[in-house]
């Protein structure tokens, strides 16, 4: 069951980069991702509403719900949703594959809760090359596309704070009521950022952009969710984490396919550059898999 969700997660994920592409058609950036989570927001509080929950928030509970609606559901996807008005879905999504590395650094030096092997290092190093080669100047390359790179990565740069964030306060909140409110709380801010922003008379609803507002609440958000949570719980977090390397690619076909998106062989390199630094940093040595096979010998 547990390769049958992370398959789930990769598929998903990946697709929902070609689904806010196919969004973005006659939709603002802003406008589109907070009726996205709105709605998300509203499918969840069913679920919720049907298990009768009651909502009783520690301490680490807000943390985790500020962090979580502010620097994802609001900042991050704010990001995202404006880079894909200036870059391509596929590149959107490779520039997020550099999340591992940046959750490797500030776990090591911000909350020091990891320690940064040499594995890691070169990782990371690599990682970097692979980011400058997507950024090496071509003749496609404009001031908008640049921009558009650097609110992806910024928006990783979100995700990847959040993420330490939540490894250090979630540990015992419910991931539904964290959600919920998380995502009302991105949604409230992504709707205000639009309407002082955007021109809502200047929205043009068709078939397709409805159909992916409704494919990324539904499974871009609650579907795609429930089932990560339910890995963390099931499979060690590093094999969770594989996924990122999967998802680009995913994103990179369907873009590819559906919307005839171009890949120059610079960023070729760039990807493929990228892909080896996050699987450098966060595959385990040689040690731990010995300790984990060990482990897990003993366990059966």
């Amino acid at each position: 069951m547990a390769a049958v969700f992370f398959s789930l997660i990769c598929l998903i994920w990946g697709s929902t980069w070609l689904a806010i592409k196919v969004g973005l058609v006659g939709v603002p950036p802003f406008l589109g991702a907070g009726l996205r989570f709105l709605l998300a927001t509203l499918l969840v509080g069913g679920v919720l509403a049907a298990r009768r929950q009651r909502f009783h928030l520690t301490h680490d509970d807000k943390v985790c719900v500020f962090s979580l609606g502010l620097l994802v559901f609001w900042i991050d996807y704010a990001a995202v949703y404006w880079a894909e008005t200036r870059i391509s879905s596929g590149l959107t999504a490779i520039l997020f594959s550099t999340m591992p590395l940046m959750t490797s650094l500030m776990s090591a030096y911000w909350t020091r809760s990891e320690t940064l092997s040499g594995r890691k290092t070169a990782g990371i190093l690599v990682g970097v090359l692979g980011t400058a080669l997507l950024f090496w100047p071509h003749e496609r390359l404009g001031l908008q596309q640049a921009l558009g790179m650097l609110a992806a990565l910024g928006g990783c740069l979100c995700a990847a704070i959040n993420l330490v964030t939540m490894k250090k306060y979630g540990r015992h909140g419910d991931p539904f009521v964290l959600n919920f409110l998380a995502m009302g709380l991105g949604s409230a801010c992504l709707l205000v950022m639009s309407a002082a922003l955007e021109s809502w008379s200047a929205v043009a609803w068709s078939r397709s952009n409805v159909l992916a507002l409704f494919y990324l609440a539904i499974f871009g958000s609650v579907v795609a969710f429930s089932a990560y949570y339910y890995l963390i719980k099931k499979m060690d977090a590093t094999i969770v984490s594989l996924s990122t390397l999967i998802i680009p690619i995913v994103a990179l076909i369907l873009g590819r396919v559906f919307l005839d998106e171009i890949v120059t062989p610079t960023a070729v390199g760039g990807i493929v550059t990228i892909l080896a630094g996050v699987a450098v940093a966060i595959m385990p040595g040689a040690k731990a898999r010995s300790a984990v096979s060990t482990t897990s010998s003993a366990a059966r």
